[in-house]
């Protein structure tokens, strides 16, 4: 028989056993979001699986079911499109904002294309 939290007077109790109750409380709400996130996770696992798929796989496709573009190669490394030719190190995928070499060389009067890897 398990008791109902309507029925416990906590009026009665002390400051102390309040924060302790508190304290108990907050691990519990811990225990038992770690457990939903863990249930969650295998549900996931499992339609994934059903289709024959990784989540890496499905969570990397678009909403029309394709595969989305990143600017990163099958390895893992980034695409570079462009390179610095002052300083090879520097690079650029061609995504986002310009870097500062690119816009101040092309400012200067240089074209993008010399710098295309």
């Amino acid at each position: 028989m398990s008791v109902r939290f309507e029925d416990i007077d906590v009026s009665t109790f002390n400051l102390e056993q309040l924060q302790a109750l508190m304290e108990m409380a907050r691990k519990e709400i811990e225990v038992k979001e770690q457990t939903r996130l863990l249930e969650v996770a295998a549900q996931i696992q499992s339609l994934a699986s059903g289709v024959g798929r990784s989540v890496e796989e499905i969570l990397s496709m678009s909403s029309d079911g394709k595969r989305k573009r990143t600017s990163k190669s099958d390895t893992g490394e980034k695409i570079v499109k462009f390179r610095n030719t002052v300083n090879p190190d520097e690079t650029w995928s061609g995504r986002g904002k310009r870097p500062r070499w690119l816009q101040e060389a092309l400012l200067n009067g240089a074209d993008i294309q010399s710098f295309a890897v």
